[in-house]
């Protein structure tokens, strides 16, 4: 490369390539400090996470433990202060004192009311010094035996326990958890056997007002293991270990029976934090909180591991992470830069090698490209401004064979792009399809030229357009000389709308075009669908709904899926044929007819047949009316004209009741035709139609047309007939009656010769008095004076 442009003046060929590579470089160094800071952001959140979640827990743990502490120490005043107290408290050793009555009455009356914390009190009692008695609830005995046979304490003489713990001097005092033995169940007889039981004691000295005088001691025993279910909850979530340290530091209870460190006592004072400390060489998270108890701390000491567990695992995880990222970046960046710059080098290349270059040296490749366009795009306006020209030619093309699915939609912004030049654009891939058969233009304009048709189909083509509302778009495009189909694209937004949408806009469209523009239209509707080939398949089946314009008649709207569920039969058996057949060769018109109006109610009215099957019907029946044909003798020119093919005069209608009317004079003209020669019907036939003419002469119309019609024969035969009865052509009777009447109105003055050719059927005085002469050798005019002089010379 650098040696195919360096004789052009490319001397930094490789410019592009390193700002693409530094570029790539830099978009990936982005993510990575984006992901860095994040990192540092959800660490420290993650952190303090676990700082107010180990906070949270202590504090729940500290709320719960002081209420019952609290409990402990209302129950302690309740039995403190009883008056009773300060007696017995006086009170010396005597079995047989009357005042021993006293301690069992303190004892039923008092000692009995634990309170609300029985649970987490064991047991509490009261040491009465003067007496050297211990009473609790249901025992009243000397201190000796109650340590020996009751409560005694693991490592601790009974002196210890008597001299440390009732005869000292404490005020509210929690001692440290120690182990208790108590028996079990007391029986001389049996050995002592005592269960071993953690305490928490708590002793109160009595009175408590004079640390020289102490009479006695409160003594409450507080079961560890309910203050230790507390603890679980924190411990097996956070695999810690919980202190209770009091005021001179001393460790009153812990979960794992050891004593809180001395290094951490000197870094728990305040009103709670949480610091980092290594214990043993192992680094533990100390969070502690104080006590509603003056001086008391919690103190939650937690694996650092553990408490971090979620940290360490996304900082091991994102460690990983970021070396794959950026192993994969760096790959990717020479990957891509070699990828994108490829093409370029490509581009550069075909641009040599395409046109002859002496242009002034270039920077880079961009450069060079750019100099390239720039030459380029005089010639590009040219091309626009001939594709401008030829723009209606390609849309209506376009949208031909996009309608008839010969090609699949492009709804994406890159296919919106492309179809930008056309003025097309769609909002969704749901799509449906309407054709519009223009069925006549006669009472539009009468000519029937091909700018008249053109016009018609510019009408129907802009009001289908507009009539759709927004958010919704129509696409119109002329398919045939008498056919226009709209390519209906729905929003995304309101698929659900299609249906009504769809409906509303054919009977909009067909009610305007009909009754303000005069033109008589079918529409036919497909289904709308969603997709790639949804235009195609709404097309087919709106011109599958098109083709039962026969079963249905022209001027209706058909709905595809009203004709899904039809029948691939008709009626019309065997038996039925051979009726017919007896009925118009035995001269019976009325049953004739009923039985065809049965047969294409059977088949037509249910609207279950499809068109196919129709025309094959119709086929059928005329196939019948040809049998009786040949099996008579008839000559069918002399009952249909030489000019009238009865399968293609049938055929001709685009209607199936068009078709059945037909069907209906054809076989009455043959039925009628094979009775003609008997003189009772020919006679009978010959009054009606004489009587027809006496009510009808003065009829415009009237005439062989008129005629045929009445008696549903054709205009041929009742020519024929007429002659043959009467004598007289048809035509001719017609103008003898008209000329008498119109002899008659002449007696009156007033009228003119205008007024009397009205009065006696004739649209023009020109005509009237061509015929009046014709017949009579003289105008109207001259007839009239003729006959007002004869009427003067009588009356004189």
């Amino acid at each position: 490369m650098k040696r195919l442009l360096r004789p052009l003046g490319f001397q930094n060929l490789r410019s592009v390539w390193m700002t693409m590579l530094i570029s790539n470089l830099v978009l990936l160094l982005i993510p990575l400090s984006m992901g860095a800071f994040l990192y540092t952001k959800v660490e420290a959140s993650l952190q303090n996470g676990a700082n107010r979640s180990n906070q949270a827990m202590l504090e729940q743990l500290k709320l719960s433990l002081d209420s019952k502490l609290n409990e402990v120490e209302k129950l302690a005043q309740q039995i403190i202060f009883d008056p009773k107290l300060e007696y017995l408290l006086k009170l010396n050793e005597d079995q047989n004192s009357p005042d021993r009555y006293k301690f069992v009455e303190f004892m039923r009356d008092t000692m009995s009311r634990p309170g609300n914390i029985t649970n987490f009190v064991l047991d509490y009692y009261v040491y009465f010094r003067n007496s050297d008695l211990v009473l609790k609830s249901g025992l009243l005995t000397d201190s000796r035996k109650f340590y020996d046979m009751y409560y005694s304490y693991r490592g601790m003489s009974y002196e210890q326990w008597r001299e440390g713990m009732l005869t000292s001097f404490h005020t509210m005092a929690y001692l440290p958890s120690a182990t208790l033995l108590r028996r079990a169940e007391y029986d001389p007889m049996q050995s002592i056997e005592k269960t071993p039981l953690n305490v928490i004691t708590f002793t109160q000295s009595l009175p408590g007002r004079d640390r020289r005088d102490i009479t006695g001691s409160f003594v409450i025993l507080i079961d560890e293991s309910q203050i230790k279910e507390m603890f679980a909850q924190i411990e097996s979530a956070s695999d810690s270990s919980i202190y209770i340290v009091d005021g001179d530091g001393r460790t009153i209870m812990a979960s794992d029976k050891d004593t809180l460190p001395s290094q951490l006592l000197s870094r728990i004072g305040g009103n709670g934090g949480l610091f980092n400390q290594t214990l043993n060489g192992d680094p533990k998270v100390i969070s502690y909180t104080p006590s509603q108890k003056e001086g008391w701390k919690y103190v939650l000491v937690t694996p650092r591991s553990v408490f971090m567990q979620q940290v360490i695992l996304i900082k091991n995880w994102t460690i990983i992470l970021f070396s794959l990222c950026l192993a994969i970046g760096l790959s990717a960046a020479f990957t891509f830069t070699y990828r994108n710059y490829s093409p370029l080098r490509r581009a550069v290349n075909a641009i040599l090698r395409g046109k002859d270059w002496s242009s002034k040296p270039s920077v880079n490749e961009y450069d060079f490209i750019l100099q390239t366009i720039e030459g380029s795009l005089h010639e590009e306006k040219t091309l626009r401004s001939m594709l401008a020209r030829q723009t209606p030619v390609i849309r209506s093309n376009y949208l031909s064979r996009l309608i008839r699915g010969q090609m699949d939609v492009d709804t994406s912004e890159k296919g919106g792009q492309a179809l930008k030049f056309m003025d097309i654009s769609f909002v969704s891939d749901y799509f449906a399809v309407i054709v519009v058969q223009l069925d006549s233009i006669l009472r539009f304009n009468e000519e029937q030229s091909e700018e008249k048709w053109a016009l018609a189909r510019f009408i129907v083509s802009n009001i289908g357009m507009d009539i759709i509302q927004e958010p919704h778009k129509s696409f119109a495009v002329e398919l045939d000389r008498d056919r226009v189909a709209l390519l209906s694209n729905f929003s995304a937004e309101q698929p659900e709308e299609a249906d009504q949408v769809i409906k509303e806009m054919a009977e909009s469209l067909k009610n305007l075009i009909e009754q303000r523009f005069k033109i008589d239209i079918t529409v036919a509707v497909g289904l709308p669908h969603a997709g790639a080939k949804s235009i195609g398949e709404s097309y087919a089946e709106a011109t599958a709904a098109l083709e039962y314009r026969i079963v249905k008649g022209g001027g209706t709207i058909i709905y595809f899926q009203d004709i899904k569920n039809v029948h691939s039969h008709y009626y019309y058996p065997i038996d039925i044929e051979v009726q017919l057949i007896n009925f118009v060769r035995s001269g019976d018109t009325e049953n004739v007819l009923k039985l065809l109006d049965t047969i294409y109610m059977m088949n037509f009215e249910s609207g279950s047949i499809t068109p196919e099957f129709g025309r094959c019907l119709f086929f059928n029946i005329t196939s019948t009316f040809l049998k009786i044909i040949n099996a008579t003798g008839i000559n069918q020119h002399d009952i249909l004209g030489r000019d009238i093919d009865p399968v293609k005069d049938i055929f001709s209608y685009e209607t199936a009741e068009g078709m059945h009317q037909r069907i209906k004079k054809l076989y009455a003209l043959l039925t009628e035709s094979l009775v003609t020669d008997r003189t009772d019907h020919s006679v009978q036939l010959l009054q009606e139609m004489e009587q027809f003419l006496e009510e009808n002469v003065t009829d415009p119309n009237m005439g062989l047309g008129m005629m045929a019609d009445r008696f549903e024969m054709t205009p041929q035969y009742v020519s024929t007939f007429y002659k043959k009865q009467s004598g007289m052509n048809l035509s001719d009777y017609i103008v003898r009656k008209r000329i008498e009447l119109a002899k008659r109105h002449m007696c009156e003055k007033d009228l003119t010769n205008a007024q009397i050719a009205q009065l006696v059927g004739y649209t023009s005085d020109v005509v009237f008095i061509r015929a009046f002469k014709k017949l009579e050798g003289v105008t109207p005019g001259r007839y009239r004076e003729n006959m007002l002089s004869y009427a003067s010379d009588d009356a004189g």
